[in-house]
């Protein structure tokens, strides 16, 4: 019985679709959205790689002991290290911070949606209460201006 009813009842059906249906489609959009981020700035994957060498750029050491050649590749892989450790650090920065936007984002849209019908209904109750004033003081202001004015023809 209940269930030809919400069939034959579109209006049942909307709110049905609304509050299950929508927001399981809202929910999986919002996750697609949370993982293209954590991929597009590929924050895993920074956070294994922080202190590798920038673009894999090292130099290997030659073959034989000279302090100066020694000195020079150490300083060179420890300068690329430390650039890839800049960069990668600010990406992951970058990138949590905007996966810190579409999760708020995500939540505000969910609440949104859930309180939009009582946020609509709560407006069109203010237009009518505000139309209702207003044409109150309207007919007001109207018979004040018919009575002060003579426009009614006094026969006697």
């Amino acid at each position: 019985m209940r269930s030809k009813l919400l069939q034959k009842n579109i209006i049942l059906q909307f709110w049905k679709w609304y509050y299950s249906g929508a927001i399981k489609s809202l929910l999986n959009i919002w996750r697609n959205f949370i993982i293209f981020v954590r991929e597009y700035y590929s924050i895993p994957l920074l956070f294994r790689t922080l202190f590798s060498p920038w673009r894999r750029d090292i130099t290997r050491y030659k073959k034989g002991f000279s302090l100066k050649n020694f000195f020079e590749t150490l300083s060179f892989n420890l300068i690329s290290r430390g650039l890839g450790f800049l960069i990668r650090s600010i990406t992951i920065f970058i990138g949590l911070i905007c996966l810190l936007l579409v999760v708020l984002l995500g939540i505000s849209i969910i609440i949104l949606w859930i309180i939009l019908p009582a946020i609509l209904l709560f407006l069109i109750f203010i237009g009518v209460w505000l139309l209702k004033l207003t044409m109150v003081r309207f007919f007001k202001l109207l018979i004040r201006k018919f009575e002060t004015n003579s426009l009614f023809v006094d026969v006697t």
